[in-house]
């Protein structure tokens, strides 16, 4: 009988474990909507692979993007990411069950480079509870379309900005702390932290570092969810989406191409990302002839 409890003992903690294990495992933050060059994850057991479109993206993983790399993440909470070349940024913590239950949370560490957040369910019932950490400040939300970037010392970035931490917003308000203060950014503003023991303040919109590109809205009555589905981030300027034809433009246009040279890194970053997405939809006219009805939907990511 004591073998036996001693068996049953064990057993229920063995599936104890493997419970609370698959909890802290099992937290996938989003998954890889788009990848352009090499970007690489490295989860929090220290595994690094190539990151390809499908891909999880979870709790305690790290994306590094190479120097012309980039891509987007679709958060579990609805919301995206879309990262900038040159980027280490880390899903510190993720918690969404689907539904509000005060638990939410998305914590990020943000160590160079940066990227552009619509943030989700997470940034819109429970506001305290996103934040992303950087060398110099700690950022939070209020319902917000914002960019943030880490210009480090000694990046290619440090030649156009002073090293620190910059956030734009485009839609809401964001707040940047340091151990001097806060300060809150509205639309149109652009915040900027030198170090944990100044006081951010407001500046000029930089933009050798941001471009002035409006927040993604839908065109021609379609819906911001749709835009938000088919968000992609590129420098290229053919690909594919289910459903539809893709064109994206950015860098030095010249014509109908796209100019690559040394500086192809940093036109990638100065220059708006414009992505237009058309799905031609089949149909019968009132004659029974086959007619195609076409919808357009334009965004900007950077």
């Amino acid at each position: 009988m004591k073998s036996l409890g001693n068996a049953l003992f064990h057993l229920a903690a063995a599936l104890a474990l493997a419970c609370a294990c698959g909890s802290v495992y099992a937290a996938v933050a989003g998954h890889v909507q788009f990848v352009y060059g090499t970007v690489q994850l490295t989860t929090g057991t220290g595994k690094a692979h190539a990151i390809q479109k499908g891909d999880a993206v979870s709790e305690g993983d790290t994306l590094t993007t190479a120097a012309t790399a980039s891509a987007q993440i679709s958060m579990e909470d609805g919301g995206f990411i879309a990262v900038r070349p040159d980027t280490s940024l880390k899903f510190d913590s993720f918690r969404f069950a689907g539904k509000q239950d005060g638990n939410e949370q998305s914590f990020f560490s943000l160590f160079k480079g940066g990227f552009r957040a619509i943030t989700g369910l997470i940034g819109k019932i429970n506001k305290a509870n996103y934040r992303i950490t950087t060398p110099s400040a700690t950022l939070g939300i209020r319902g917000t379309d914002h960019e943030i970037l880490v210009v480090a010392p000694g990046s290619a970035m440090a030649l156009l900005a002073p090293v620190g931490t910059y956030d734009k917003v485009n839609l809401g308000e964001t707040t940047l702390t340091t151990g001097k203060g806060t300060l809150s950014i509205l639309p149109n503003q652009m915040g900027y932290a030198g170090a944990a023991d100044q006081m951010p303040h407001l500046q000029p919109l930089n933009l050798k570092i941001f471009t002035v590109a409006p927040a993604p809205q839908a065109k021609g009555g379609v819906d911001d969810q749709d835009i938000r589905d088919n968000a992609v981030v590129d420098n290229v300027l053919q690909g594919s989406l289910p459903g539809g034809a893709l064109s994206l433009n950015t860098g030095v246009m010249q014509g109908q191409g796209l100019v690559v040279g040394s500086m192809a890194n940093t036109n990638f970053i100065l220059q708006p990302i414009t992505a237009t997405v058309t799905t031609t939809t089949p149909s019968l006219s009132v004659t029974g002839q086959p007619i195609t009805t076409t919808t357009t939907k334009i965004l900007s990511l950077f």
